[in-house]
């Protein structure tokens, strides 16, 4: 059986292309990447145990046409195009017209009003899980990690923080570089809408109880692309910081004059976040409707889920849910 589904893969994955690797940089969090990326790779990792304790799951196939209505997240855009290639065999350029996002917490709000029949999305905001209550209303399966990551400019000679640190900077406590070991420089700092997925992690994850600087003291970038933009203007000085989700600032939106921040030590790489070695990490969700949901796309979730479905995460460059399977 595992032979067959290998088989399967590789033979979809001649006639079409992963939307992975090299997605471009959208000007807007809901624009589709129209460059040409790198392959899905085609055979399952030889790693695979003999005996194998998760069940193997049939890869689900269908024509384009009968493709389940997908939305979920920014950062989460090109496994949807790469997911539908694969499922449909239909081409890169096909799946990218067919694939669109509301972005994170308004995708809950299309799932909950049966205008998507399935979500690859990340953690909904504190106010839309009061107003929707995402656990008990949908069926979340984790499929992969993501990190909420630290930015600044290359120039800047800090290259590790503190969560202590981290905090003080964004409550506004810390103003200058040179209390965290910089130069005497101010500090602008960059935080993110109360309503995106990135402003969630940093609020769960790293803040805590403590309050994030008034919007009059801190510039607020208003989509994941504009943080990095924004980071990226100050490259003169190297005064600025800013947050966003790993996979979106490694791989979908990337400057090469911008540098990730150590956290207590540990860098965030793809191993330190499926390891769980990196302070901030947090999954991403396969969400299904809890009743009547589309059965291709519960047959997709559970594909999703088992080995080779997160070796198929891990190739497109995400951090896989699963332990071990990290590139």
């Amino acid at each position: 059986m595992k032979k067959a589904i290998s088989l399967m893969i590789a033979l979809l994955l001649l006639v079409s292309l992963a939307a992975c690797a090299n997605t471009p940089k959208p000007a807007d969090p809901t624009d589709v990447p129209t460059e040409k990326p790198t392959e899905v790779p085609t055979e399952a990792p030889t790693e695979t145990p003999t005996e194998d304790p998760i069940p193997q799951v049939e890869l689900p196939h269908c024509g384009i046409d009968e493709y389940p209505k997908v939305d979920g997240s920014t950062a989460n855009i090109p496994m949807m195009v790469s997911l539908m290639q694969l499922i449909t065999g239909c081409s890169e350029d096909e799946a990218s017209n067919k694939t669109a996002v509301s972005t994170t917490d308004f995708s809950y709000e299309e799932l909950m009003n049966g205008n998507a029949k399935m979500l690859l999305v990340y953690e909904a905001s504190r106010p839309t899980k009061e107003k929707l209550d995402p656990e008990n209303t949908f069926d979340m399966r984790p499929i992969g990690l993501d990190a909420l990551v630290f930015i600044t400019n290359t120039d800047n000679p800090v290259e590790s923080l503190t969560i202590e640190q981290i905090r003080g900077i964004f409550s506004g406590e810390i103003t200058n570089w040179k209390e965290v070991g910089g130069l005497d420089a101010p500090i602008n700092a960059f935080q993110r809408p109360e309503l995106s997925g990135s402003q969630t992690l940093m609020l769960n994850l790293c803040m805590g109880d403590v309050e994030m600087a008034p919007v009059d003291k801190i510039t607020v970038s208003n989509t994941m692309a504009d943080v990095i933009d924004d980071i990226a203007a100050y490259d003169n000085s190297a005064n600025a910081i800013g947050y966003s989700v790993y996979y979106y600032a490694k791989n979908m939106y990337t400057y090469p004059n911008l540098k990730f921040i150590t956290v207590d030590g540990v860098t965030p790489t793809n191993e330190t976040i499926n390891s769980g070695e990196y302070p901030f990490i947090n999954p991403f969700y396969a969400i299904l409707p809890k009743e009547n949901a589309d059965p291709l796309a519960s047959a997709i979730v559970d594909w999703l889920e088992s080995r080779d479905g997160q070796y198929f995460v891990s190739q497109c460059g995400y951090v896989p849910y699963m332990k071990g399977i990290a590139q």
